[in-house]
């Protein structure tokens, strides 16, 4: 499993829900309120590659706001395409800036009902998909609590090691 694979993915689900965002906000805790399923962005069909190429600019667009954002050196961001988990403060500081940025995380939790919004979205056409992604959401809903307050950034550690972790154990996660 890759971990870029794994923002892809919520990525997508992301951009389908938002439209087509010009600049990224990863401080925005707002979140689109349909959950219908399908590939439309604006009410037009994209093609797998198209939603693909959308996941990419956008992984990369949070990537470089996120960067900006925590101070992390280029070295240190690549983190975002491996599946390393966290060790520094920076890291784990960039990564739950990358996630909130994708609205998994709200009020310093994970977000459940994002991550169901967006695993419908992604994968509401393959049902396969869709229990999978779910399974995965109901472990992290469990697994990604922070318990020590005095750790800063916990939540960019915890989600990667639920992913990671998890994503592996259901092989959910396709290779690049």
């Amino acid at each position: 499993m890759n971990s870029f694979t794994v923002l892809c993915l919520v990525a997508s689900v992301v951009a389908l829900t938002q439209g087509n965002p010009t600049t990224p906000n990863p401080t925005s805790s707002s979140h689109a309120a349909s959950v219908s399923g399908g590939s439309t962005v604006s009410g037009v069909s994209k093609s797998p590659e198209e939603v693909k190429q959308k996941i990419k600019e956008q992984v990369e667009a949070l990537t470089g706001a996120c960067k900006s954002q925590t101070k992390i050196t280029g070295e240190q961001a690549k983190i975002v395409a491996t599946q390393a988990i966290p060790k520094t403060e920076a890291e784990k500081c960039f990564l739950e800036c990358i996630y909130t940025g994708l609205q998994l995380t709200k009020d310093g939790k994970f977000n459940e009902p994002a991550a169901r919004a967006l695993a419908q979205k992604r994968f509401g056409n393959a049902p396969e998909d869709l229990t999978k992604a779910n399974s995965m959401i109901d472990t992290c809903v469990k697994e990604v609590v922070v318990k020590d307050l005095n750790e800063k950034c916990a939540l960019g550690r915890l989600i990667r090691e639920c992913f990671v972790k998890n994503g592996a154990k259901i092989n959910f996660f396709p290779k690049p």
